[in-house]
């Protein structure tokens, strides 16, 4: 009898209904993930044969992209991107124009470009320069006549075919571009309304520059009216389309109609737009340069590959392209037939919110239209929630007085839960980084539950629970306190989303599904008069659809940025971002559940569960299962570069000169975990003092951002050998002429195809004119009260010419230097370069790591 007696008390309701909803709970997230990740099958050549309409070849275009990966990395400015990719790219299209129909006039050209232009980064602005920058351009469009050819409006799509420094780029952006050969194939098949430019620009990772030669300096872009930009940041996946615009909602309309398996939110496109993902695509120099309206795509999800050695051919499937491919072709085909591309600025009617719902379909209306919306709605749920309370008073005979304080004292109380739980996640964060275990979860993304997803729903049950435990009242039964917890929930949505709506916010979307199904279950339940237990079943029915959506969108949330915390700022803790995102989707999908945690008759048992799970999770996290970094799937980010540096004086004579090795850091465990497999790094020094003696610390950076993080977070060692330079700097003084107050200096550059020059004049001095640009752009961060203007010099084509510029300064009388200019050189795809001392220091890196490494020069002068 003891024995059942203990089994009863062991097996409660409780136990078995937190069993049963967490397994419901998991199985919808599983759900949701596998349809998320289900892709169709590529289609191969023999089948695409077959089809008598047109159809996307997934194995023809994985065959192309083995041919454009087959050489390795494509960087700008090398012999395989400015040689091979351009020869590659024209054969094919000329084999496709071969095929093309007889009504279709199809044909390319290879652009080369010389140009510059502003990027106004905060703090860090470039002044972009280029010179034979390569583009490779097609076209297909109606044949028209001989008599009247066409002469109508184009639809852009953009890829690049530069990788990254060690990348072969089969995802960024190598599955683009073949994707955009495939899609060109297919369009040979079939009747176009409108005609359809192919820009396949050669210059996308340094600065945006292929990009930006085709809109400022083809002809040709005088007649596009709407772009597709086709980018990546991952490997595999689906491609969320994440910006549009700005404005011409029509484009929406017509990802909605021809687009098979949509992938978008507004979300995305404000969360980028803010500035939270570190990175950037041709859609904004199209975008800005250009002046037209578009769409952004980009594989985003597990982007734990990006821009390393590992983007290779064997991490792209046939159903990742067939999935690219399908979408895009429809969205192409429907835009090129479309009327609004006859008239694009006639349907300039201003932004667009969007979301997809599971991939099935898309929900797409215009800003305004959104405004009503979310009003009425926040309206409406706060007068359901007012007239509710109206039918309680009534039906408990209470006194008004009474039910309104209940109601307000359940809406403090389930606000204060929300910010301790959201507390107690970034408390666990704070703690977990001070014990040197952060990015526990890199790898192991299930550890993100117990660690931040358990303290968040306790704190969000342990209130509601602690107050009707506390506070005794007769008005009202446990299921009415209830009510006042969700209706208190319903609240704060409301408030939120019309707060949202009037400051401009158009994701605030989100709290549409909460509020749309929440009110929607309270007419219900009002029609009902709340009947005991039967209310809680009709407001249970109403959460499956806000759950489902919820998952959806943590399952993106994390597959997009749990990747890219590994390559961000190692001054800032990851976990601080997880524990908020957690936060945010644990209230999103469980806030109108937790109150319901009052019902449970043994409470302890709930707590002791999830106690139990932060407990195991937290020993599983200080475990080798913890480790962030793992070998092939998901390794850590190393920048190490070795350097050669000459200083002068004002009269020429060399007055420093030595060699480093400089880490730049990227993750949040650089260089600790650095200093712990390889010795010689334990005595790697900041930057200290050298930043305010010299000239952006005297470092020669690719980007000058890269000097935020300099003074505190940069590391260098000293170097026994200098670099071996295949391709030296030759920088001179050409000529140097003193005019009334001004003093105009002209220079003669050449070296690498990857340059920069720091441009500071002294203290009184003020740089009016250089051969750059038209215009003086503002100053980054000024150094000793000057100055500074960083120049990104690229030579494309294999053009390694000497070059010549001019710089003019206003210059008071008086003595004293006008200038200090410091040269730099980037030797980023020489690895064969390498000396023996530094090729032995990268072999010695941990397996995990992925370090990209190569030679790079500056020489200071003062003028």
């Amino acid at each position: 009898m003891n024995r059942l007696r203990l089994l009863s008390y062991v097996f409660t309701v409780e136990l078995l209904v937190s069993t049963v909803v967490a397994v419901i709970g998991i199985g919808l997230y599983m759900l949701t993930y596998w349809n998320w990740s289900s892709l169709p099958s590529g289609i191969d050549i023999a089948d695409g044969s077959e089809q008598q309409q047109q159809q996307f070849v997934a194995e023809r275009a994985l065959a192309d992209l083995s041919v454009l990966t087959s050489r390795g990395p494509r960087v700008a400015g090398s012999e395989t991107n400015e040689r091979f990719a351009v020869e590659f790219l024209v054969q094919t299209l000329e084999q496709i124009a071969a095929k093309a129909k007889p009504h279709l006039r199809v044909g390319h050209t290879v652009q080369r470009h010389t140009g510059s232009y502003f990027l106004d980064y905060e703090d860090y602005p470039i002044t972009s320069y280029y010179r034979g920058v390569q583009n490779v351009i097609a076209w297909v469009e109606p044949a028209g006549s001989a008599e009247v050819p066409y002469r109508g409006p184009y639809l852009l799509l953009n890829a690049h075919f530069d990788s990254a420094v060690t990348s072969p780029g089969a995802g960024d952006d190598g599955t683009m571009v073949i994707v955009m050969l495939e899609v060109m194939r297919q369009l040979t098949e079939v009747r176009l309304r409108h005609g359809v430019l192919f820009l396949f620009n050669g210059c996308e990772e340094n600065t945006m520059q292929g990009a930006h030669a085709f809109a400022s300096g083809h002809p040709l872009a005088e007649r596009v009216v709407a772009f597709i930009n086709l980018d990546v940041a991952a490997n595999g996946g689906r491609e969320i389309m994440f910006q549009s615009g700005p404005n011409y909602p029509f484009l929406m309309a017509q990802y909605r109609d021809h687009v098979k398996r949509p992938y978008a939110n507004t979300l995305g496109e404000e969360v980028f737009q803010m500035g939270l993902v570190p990175s950037f695509t041709d859609y904004e120099t199209l975008s800005r340069v250009g002046g037209w309206p578009g769409l952004d795509f980009a594989l985003s999800s597990y982007g734990y590959l990006y821009h390393t050695a590992l983007d290779a051919l064997d991490t792209i499937s046939t159903a990742t392209l067939q999935h690219i491919g399908d979408n895009i072709l429809g969205l192409v085909v429907g835009l090129a037939s479309s009327d609004e591309l006859s008239n694009v600025e006639a349907h300039a009617e201003g932004t667009a919110i969007f979301f997809d719902f599971m991939h099935w379909f898309l929900v797409y209306y215009t800003e305004t239209t959104g405004i009503i919306i979310n009003v009425v709605l926040g309206v409406l749920a706060i007068g359901l929630i007012v007239g509710t309370l109206v039918m309680m008073i009534r039906q408990e005979n209470a006194s008004a007085g009474s039910v309104l304080f209940e109601a307000g004292m359940s809406l403090i109380v389930q606000t204060l839960s929300i910010m301790v739980g959201a507390g107690c996640s970034v408390l666990v964060a704070v703690i977990f980084d001070a014990c040197g275990r952060s990015m526990s979860w890199f790898s192991s993304t299930w550890l993100l539950f117990g660690l931040y997803y358990v303290p968040f729903i306790a704190c969000m049950t342990l209130g509601p629970f602690l107050y009707v435990r506390f506070r005794k009242i007769s008005i009202l039964h446990e299921q009415g306190r209830i009510i006042l917890f969700l209706h208190a929930q319903q609240f704060i949505y409301a408030i939120l989303l019309i707060t949202l709506t009037i400051g401009g916010i158009r994701s605030a979307y989100l709290l549409l599904f909460p509020i749309i199904f929440y009110s929607a279950t309270t007419i219900a339940n009002m029609l009902l008069k709340f009947r005991l237990n039967v209310w809680l079943y009709v407001h249970l029915a109403g959460q499956l659809v806000p759950f489902v959506y919820f998952c959806s969108l943590t399952v993106t949330l994390f597959a997009v940025f749990i990747s890219m915390t590994g390559r961000t700022d190692n001054r800032s803790n990851p976990d601080l971002q997880m524990a908020l995102f957690c936060s945010l989707t644990a209230l999103l999908l469980g806030s109108l559940l937790t109150p319901l945690v009052v019902l449970f008759r043994r409470k302890a048992y709930l707590y002791a569960l999830l106690l139990l799970m932060f407990l195991v999770t937290g020993i599983v996290a200080a475990t080798p299962v913890g480790f962030p970094f793992r070998e092939g799937t998901s390794p850590q980010r190393y920048y190490i570069f070795h350097q050669e540096r000459n200083f002068y004086w004002s009269n020429g004579t060399l007055r420093k000169s030595d060699s480093i090795y400089y880490l730049h850091p990227q993750d949040r465990h650089t260089p600790a975990l650095l200093q712990s497999e390889i010795p010689e790094w334990n005595s790697a020094r900041t930057l200290g003092h050298e930043c305010e003696r010299e000239l952006y610390c005297g470092v020669p950076f690719y980007i000058n951002r890269y000097h935020r993080q300099a003074v505190e977070s940069s590391y260098w060692l000293p170097a026994s050998n200098t670099p071996t330079f295949p391709e030296p700097v030759r920088f001179r003084l050409v000529a140097s002429e003193r005019l009334a107050g001004r003093r105009l200096l002209t220079f003669s550059i050449q070296g690498p195809s990857h340059m920069s020059l720091y441009v500071s004049p002294t203290r009184g001095r003020r740089l009016v004119r250089w051969s750059f640009s038209d215009r003086i752009p503002p100053s980054g961060v000024r150094w000793q009260g000057q100055d500074v203007h960083f120049v990104n010099f690229f030579s494309g084509n294999m053009d390694r010419t000497p070059a010549t510029f001019e710089l003019e300064l206003e210059t008071p009388s008086g003595s004293g230097p006008d200038l200090h200019l410091s040269v730099v050189g980037q030797y980023m795809y020489h690895e064969a370069s390498r000396t023996p001392e530094f090729r032995q220091l990268i072999d010695r890196m941990p397996p995990y790591a992925h370090t990209v490494a190569y030679p790079g020069y500056l020489e200071s002068w003062i003028y």
